[in-house]
């Protein structure tokens, strides 16, 4: 029986990433918002490989879309084997302007949205066979313990309680669903961000160019593969945690 992923967040990192699970023959349930493009990209590739892509919209900043999105995969698939949680809204504003709107615009899809897709996959997990039953892979921030950037306060806030849960939750979860969490540096260029302080990050960074894609990639096939790693918070940054601090 082929296994089955739920993604969420598939706009940048997350296409790539859906793309190498359907070369490794996962059925998909490809959770989107507005990049409806990129969904539909993914499913014409998996169309190609002979995998099954079942496409969601949904507002994962609306509670009542997290246990719909789990039921719906096991519906159409009737089992959940991985959770890769990417989706991030990532809004740049001054800190004396942040209202209680823009703390929860962002910690309700990073984190909440994490916390409690990953409790309604877990008990689906707990009926799949062997003693690691699945895997759950979350998506933080390298800055976010070690030097966060001025005026991205609510978005790091949010990351940070993601950290965390990822912690928590692989304690919880052991030991059946081991629980991580990929800390990418600079990538691609977010749309907040000029050519001129992309090219500031990337100087800043000691391997001085933007982190692979191919090794974002990598490392997720192989936490999703792994059978003795939980816990971890990996940060895939070129060297930015030992550069100083950041913009």
């Amino acid at each position: 029986m082929a296994k089955v992923a739920i993604i969420t967040g598939i706009r940048r990192i997350g296409k790539e990433i859906g793309k190498s699970l359907i070369d490794k023959g996962y059925n998909l349930t490809v959770v989107y918002h507005s990049s409806k493009s990129g969904a539909e990209e993914l499913k014409a590739y998996a169309r190609e490989k002979g995998v099954e892509v079942l496409l969601l919209r949904a507002d994962l900043r609306n509670y009542e879309n997290f246990s719909k999105i789990v039921n719906k995969t096991v519906k159409e698939f009737g089992r959940i084997d991985a959770f890769i949680h990417l989706a991030s809204p990532y809004v740049r504003k001054n800190i004396l302007e942040n209202t209680r709107e823009d703390l929860y615009h962002h910690f309700v899809p990073i984190a909440e949205a994490f916390y409690f897709i990953s409790l309604e996959c877990y008990k689906e997990m707990l009926k799949n066979e062997g003693e690691i039953k699945g895997h759950i892979l979350a998506f933080g921030d390298w800055a976010t313990n070690i030097s966060p950037y001025k005026g991205f306060s609510t978005y790091f806030i949010a990351k940070g309680a993601l950290h965390t849960a990822v912690k928590v939750l692989a304690k919880e979860f052991a030991p059946y669903v081991p629980v991580n969490c990929i800390a990418p540096g600079p990538v691609i260029k977010a749309e907040n961000y000029t050519d001129e302080e992309w090219e500031k990050i990337i100087r800043r960074t000691p391997l001085n160019r933007s982190v692979s894609l191919s090794d974002i990639v990598k490392l997720t096939e192989l936490l999703l593969e792994a059978d003795s790693i939980t816990g971890e918070i990996i940060m895939v940054d070129g060297g930015r945690h030992i550069a100083g601090s950041g913009v």
